[in-house]
């Protein structure tokens, strides 16, 4: 078995409950892997040594391996790590740290990694993420090179008679060497990333400069006894020690590694359970909680709950906490003294709340095809066109990063809140550029700043997204379906069915004249047209807009689907509906239109699933 292999990472069940031949059904508590497991890590391993050799012009460079806490992590890193001392390759192994630290931590002191993760999939399975010196996941053309060489060498049966050979016969001392250093390569990755994290708080890239802000910034915080909350679930991260270095104080849950795995390892609505109630729990103790933070097994994923302001909690979802974090990136900017124009790149599956607050600040939009590389070469991409570019990320997933590291970073949700928190200036300018002249004044007050958070969410335009990581926004097939032919066969099925009555309903909601734009996003191309695509697995999008009485062409929403590639079986789908007016009636026609389309939408891709599997041609 090969595992799922992308940019994204290679994931695979290694664990070794029932041998070699049965591994698709486990817990995920076992701590051994199977046989043939070792053959296909140490295969990748071996083949990554001669692409890192090539890449940095090093005869033996330097890697950091580093794990997350499910159960396997161990077992695989020993298979690396012996793999690349008999390439004569120089360890770094800190043991379990989460990905975003391995990143900084790396692309200061090694030519490259490899992180044993499984990211968001479920228990049981694990992976690899691998990367250069940037800190960054392997380029997708890189990567599917990559890709190929490693599973035609796993198909050689030479390669595993030298595989073999190469894990047994390493020397034990040299293993030893690089375990003993476990606890140095820890403190030195945890002082790294401190330092990084702190300079991407204040913004501030002189580190004095940025002790001394901190400073500021820890007194206030202190001064107002705000808290915040983790749940770790028993994964990679460990931030209590550092937010309480900016004046917090901290409650955690299930903060041992592998021990509290207690939900699922995704961020997902259900998971936060625990950290819903606990925010209540802690708001009737009468402290300032300002947000709970529920993290995946990695660390590089989160979801958030919040006070709702009546003494309960909310889970905003991920796509309304990435807008958060937008809006605190594109207020900043516009507050520095940097003339370019702004843009944000986001991935197609992100909320069009994004284009009704683009309307709004006056900031530029750039849509990528899911994918934290396509994200993030699109960001240098406008950058390198003369764009300030503060912020990028997938809403869809809730990821956030920026240029000075392209990979997701949590801590920038930490920066959106301490900011909103000290600069009163920004809800102000906020509230000032959406229209809205409602006093502020006691937002930032001690008594109420809990609800700081909810009462700049219930003033945005008002929006509606599917949440992809809930039953609703997941399509399950038992079948693989030809994708080509579906989308192909979607194309005609909404032109000639679908389309005649969402335009009346968005007609009778909106007014104006309804449109449709078919978009395929791919890679960083944003293809437009019924049937323009090239590759054909990018992310299918129609997005709808109207022709107002004044003429004006408005964004109102799309419909999104797209096979995922690191979930077998898999669809990910969803609909997104906004409103550029804030008020009780624009809730109201948001609500009514997403109900409809997301219902005509479901039905939808249900019949297009049936005809496709037929071999119809719509």
């Amino acid at each position: 078995k090969l595992g799922i292999a992308s940019a994204s990472g290679i994931r695979q069940i290694f664990d070794a409950t029932y041998g070699d031949d049965e591994t698709d059904y486990v817990d995920g508590t076992g701590t051994e892997i199977t046989d043939a497991a070792k053959i296909h890590i140490s295969t990748i391993a071996d083949c990554f040594t001669e692409l890192l050799r090539e890449h940095s012009k090093k005869e033996n460079p330097k890697i950091v391996v580093a794990i997350d806490s499910r159960h396997t992590g161990p077992a695989i890193a020993d298979i690396i790590i012996r793999t690349l001392i008999h390439n004569k390759i120089n360890v770094l192994y800190p043991f379990i740290i989460p990905i975003t630290e391995l990143a900084v931590y790396s692309r200061e002191t090694s030519d490259g990694f490899i992180y044993i993760s499984a990211s968001h999939n479920p228990r049981g399975y694990n992976g690899l993420k691998l990367g250069f010196d940037d800190g960054r996941l392997l380029p997708g053309d890189i990567a599917r090179a990559f890709i190929e060489k490693y599973q035609s060498r796993l198909k050689d049966k030479q390669n595993t008679v030298k595989i073999i050979n190469c894990v047994n016969n390493v020397r034990a001392d040299k293993i030893q060497e690089v375990y003993a250093k476990i606890d140095f390569c820890r403190n030195e990755a945890r002082r790294i990333y401190k330092k990084f994290s702190d300079t991407l708080i204040t913004g501030i890239k002189d580190l004095k400069k940025a002790d001394e802000q901190k400073e500021k910034i820890r007194k206030e915080i202190e001064e107002r006894d705000i808290w915040i909350g983790i749940d770790y679930n028993g994964g990679a991260r460990k931030d209590k020690d550092y937010l309480e270095s900016w004046g917090f104080k901290v409650v955690e849950l299930n903060n041992r590694p592998r021990i509290d795995m207690v939900h699922d390892l995704s961020p997902i609505p259900s998971a936060c359970k625990q950290a819903h109630d606990k925010l209540i729990e802690i708001q009737k103790e009468g402290k300032n909680i300002v947000a709970f933070f529920v993290f995946d097994t990695d660390g590089d994923r989160k979801n958030i709950v919040i006070p709702d302001g009546k003494d309960g909690a909310v889970i905003p979802g991920v796509q309304m906490i990435f807008a958060l974090d937008v809006l605190c990136g594109i207020l900043n900017a516009q507050n520095s003294k940097d003339n370019k124009e702004i843009a944000i790149v986001v991935n197609d599956a992100t909320s069009c709340i994004i284009e009704q607050l683009a309307d709004k600040l006056n900031f530029k939009v750039k849509r990528v095809e899911v994918g934290e590389a396509n994200v993030a070469s699109a960001g240098v991409a406008m950058y390198n066109q003369g764009f300030c570019v503060p912020i990028i990320g997938e809403g869809s997933n809730g990821s956030v990063f920026n240029l000075d590291l392209l990979v997701r970073e949590p801590l920038h949700t930490i920066k959106t809140i301490i900011d909103f928190i000290t600069k009163p200036e920004l809800t102000r300018s906020l509230l000032d550029q959406i229209g809205l002249t409602k006093d502020y004044s006691n937002w930032h007050d001690k008594e109420h700043i809990g609800s700081l958070f909810i009462n700049i969410i219930n003033f945005l335009p008002p929006s509606k997204t599917t949440d992809f990581f809930t039953d609703e926004g997941v399509y399950r097939s038992k079948y693989d379906i030809p994708q080509e032919l579906f989308k192909a066969n979607f194309d005609e099925h909404f032109v000639n069915e679908l389309w005649e009555d969402i335009s009346a309903e968005i007609r009778k909601n909106y007014g104006g004249e309804p449109i449709a734009e078919f978009v395929n996003c791919e890679g960083e191309e944003e293809l437009r047209g019924c049937g323009n695509r090239k590759k054909g697995n990018g992310g299918y999008k129609i997005e709808f807009y109207i022709i107002d009485k004044d003429k004006i062409k408005r964004h109102l929403g799309w419909i999104w689907f797209r096979t995922s590639a690191t979930e077998r079986g898999i669809i990910r789908r969803g609909v997104s509906i906004s409103h550029w007016e804030t008020n009780s009636q624009s809730v109201n026609i948001v609500n009514q239109t997403y109900d409809y389309i997301n219902k005509k939408f479901i039905e939808a891709i249900s019949f297009v699933e049936e005809e496709t599997l037929k071999g119809k041609s719509l």
